[in-house]
């Protein structure tokens, strides 16, 4: 499993670069990927009070990551308002690097809401979703493997992509319902 760890930041930028471009496009295969990450990252951050024993620490979250992919493929507009509410929470906690639980309350309330806006219009914010999914992830990798900076560059890369993501799939997607 430390041979995962040592390639996480490979693969969490090849996974952004996916979802930022051709996100919408496969958007099935897109939520079981978001879905896994979902899992993945929420077991992540409780397994240390779940289990002490290091296999199961590693094991727990692909458990949870694969289970929440195959109900993602299943459940397609829960899942545009789920994807939607955790990338902009997430990406809003992210980026302000919010810790209190006010400001948290606020940024998931944003997500909930932009959620809700991305359930009455798929396909534009399907799109977006899934380029700031991507984005976000490219970012978050980048920074973190260049040691850079964190708040300006996090911001700059994730404009970045986001904006190439948004128009390669708007591009690309006109003919897609």
């Amino acid at each position: 499993m430390e041979i995962l760890q040592q390639y996480e930041p490979i693969l969490a930028i090849a996974i952004g670069v996916f979802l930022c471009l051709f996100g919408y496009r496969i958007k099935k295969v897109a939520f079981v990927v978001i879905w896994f990450l979902i899992g993945y990252y929420l077991m992540s951050l409780v397994v240390e009070n779940i289990t002490q024993d290091p296999i199961w620490q590693q094991i727990l979250p692909l458990g949870a990551g694969l289970l929440l992919g195959v109900l993602g493929f299943s459940i397609e507009k829960f899942c545009i308002f789920a994807v939607a509410t955790f990338t902009v929470s997430t990406t809003l906690i992210d980026l302000f690097q919010m810790s209190e639980p006010i400001p948290i309350a606020f940024a998931v309330a944003a997500g909930v809401i932009v959620g809700c806006i991305a359930v009455a219009f798929i396909k534009p914010l399907g799109i977006v979703t899934t380029a700031l999914s991507g984005a976000k992830l490219i970012a978050k990798y980048t920074v973190s493997g260049l040691a850079l900076n964190h708040e300006p560059y996090f911001l700059i890369i994730l404009a970045a992509c986001f904006v190439i993501g948004c128009l390669y799939q708007f591009k690309s997607n006109r003919h897609l319902g």
